[in-house]
């Protein structure tokens, strides 16, 4: 039976009941004293002040289709390094000198301390729209009403100025950059075009865009060399036939002068014979029957002529020399014979020359080429680099005019009306059941500690072989009550 009623939750219950009812006057008095005590603490606890503004993120205000931005972040990007650059500990400090702030904690607190229990008072709401970071808003919290308001305008100033300063230097470190870059780029493009230039003088007549004019050049010569080679042949011939005719005066040589006209016609047929080879060569390769004829029948010239006999007796050429000086017509064939020589001559040096400069193109193409194109590369490099200069530069000037991205305050930080903590009323409530609790737990504790036997149930509990024979029931003494001793129960039992 005892165990069930131990084991019984209505047992536990009426036991709870019964420490409490035994114990009311302890509850009461922990209650009240936790409570005083949590009552206290709240009133004292520093009323909570909360300032805010609002940032709004302006977008660019010049089309990018006229001026491209110089900025490489985004509103979000830009946002969170100039919250990193704000907020860092050297700034930080520098707006606690300058509002003053914590200077009832400065002697007790390290500033380090100080520094970041202000960094946790700052507080930064992000809003974002569908094109990105629209606005944000800036809050600071302290104790004092007017500081939190100061401080919150302050940091909000700090950001809009940073926010300018650090996009106009981005904009002149990206400007001067550019500016460099295009004088190391000008005086590589200036170098380039002198080296072309020079390479083009040093090299003039032999250039790859003059080998058309080269190879016309060279035809031309080719025909004036046949043309004189030709006009040579018919002088030679013209000779042969002045020479040949009968000479009454000399008689006597006449021998000698039909040998020596001889050889001269032939002379003049083997020419006129190189002169047709030279004309069939242009057309038709070796095979061609007439350049084998025409190959056979100048060696048939040169047998002739070899076959001949030689002047080689002083009489003999001073006679032929004697019949040349006293003949006019074979003086002046003489004269024009020997111009046609020098001219041919010249043919012949331009030709060599011009044939020259054609086989030397190829190799002249190729390295032009290479000075073109490393030239044409530092040019688009040049123009591209003087493009950007231009639209750093405006882009600069549109950071200085204000025209860009930059933030605007919509409204001041106000002095707060009434502060936003600490919530007393559910911390009042907070305390009063805590001081409840604490009042039964210490009751709980100390009826654990009591060992006296104060029911039937307990005693059966402690003495479960002897048998209960009765009970008295609480007996009321008024001095007892008077002197605020508790009420007396005595239980009698026996065997």
């Amino acid at each position: 039976m005892a165990d069930e009623r131990k084991a019984s939750p209505l047992a536990a219950v009426y036991t709870l009941l019964s420490a409490i009812r035994y114990r009311y006057r302890l509850i009461i008095f922990v209650a009240v004293v936790v409570l005083a005590a949590g009552l206290t603490y709240v009133m004292s606890m520093p009323d909570v002040y909360q300032s805010s503004t609002q940032i709004l993120v302006n977008p660019q205000r010049v089309s990018d289709k006229y001026v491209n931005s110089i900025a490489t972040m985004d509103a979000s990007e830009r946002l969170n390094t100039l919250s990193q650059q704000i907020l860092s500990s050297s700034r930080l400090e520098t707006i606690m000198d300058e509002l003053h702030l914590f200077s009832n904690l400065r002697d007790k607190v390290s500033r380090d301390e100080l520094i970041a229990r202000m960094r946790k008072n700052i507080g930064i709401e992000l809003k974002h729209n569908s094109e990105g970071l629209s606005a944000f808003t800036l809050s600071y919290t302290g104790d004092s009403a007017q500081e939190v308001a100061t401080v919150a305008n302050r940091l909000a100033a700090s950001f809009i100025s940073w926010n300018l300063h650090d996009r106009e230097q981005e904009a002149k470190a990206t400007t001067t950059f550019l500016a460099n870059e295009l004088t190391t780029t000008k005086s590589q493009l200036d170098d380039l075009e002198e080296q072309l230039r020079s390479y083009k003088m040093k090299h003039l007549g032999e250039l790859p865009d003059q080998l058309d004019a080269n190879m016309q050049t060279l035809s031309r010569l080719q025909v004036e060399l046949q043309a004189n080679t030709e006009a040579q042949s018919r002088l030679d011939h013209e000779a042969l036939l002045t020479s040949s005719l009968p000479d009454t005066s000399s008689q006597r040589t006449a021998a000698p002068v039909t040998s020596s006209s001889m050889r001269q016609k032939l002379t003049a047929d083997r020419y006129a014979a190189q002169t047709d080879l030279a004309e069939l060569h242009k057309h038709y390769t070796d095979s061609f029957p007439d350049v084998g004829r025409k190959e056979a029948e100048i060696r048939a010239l040169d047998a002739q002529i070899a076959a001949l006999p030689a002047d080689s007796t002083p009489a003999a050429s001073a006679t032929a020399d004697s019949a040349t000086s006293t003949n006019p017509r074979l003086q002046l064939i003489h004269r024009d014979r020997n111009r046609l020589q020098d001219e041919q001559r010249k043919i012949q040096s331009s030709i060599g020359r011009y044939q020259s400069r054609i086989d030397s193109a190829p190799v002249h193409e190729q390295e032009i080429s290479q000075l073109l194109r490393d030239y044409g590369t530092a040019r688009d490099h040049y123009r591209s680099l003087l493009e950007k200069t231009y639209s750093a530069q405006m882009a600069a000037q549109l950071e200085q005019e204000q025209q860009s991205g930059n933030f605007t305050m919509l409204d001041q930080a106000r002095v707060p009306d009434a502060p936003i903590g600490p919530k007393r009323v559910p911390l009042f409530l907070g305390a009063f059941f805590f001081a409840i609790a604490a009042g039964i737990g210490v009751a709980l504790l100390a009826e654990t500690l009591d060992n006296t036997v104060k029911s039937e149930n307990e005693l059966r509990d402690c003495l479960p072989e002897i048998p209960l024979l009765g009970t008295t029931p609480g007996m009321k003494n008024v001095p007892m009550i008077r002197r605020g001793l508790p009420q007396s129960r005595f239980l009698l039992g026996g065997q």
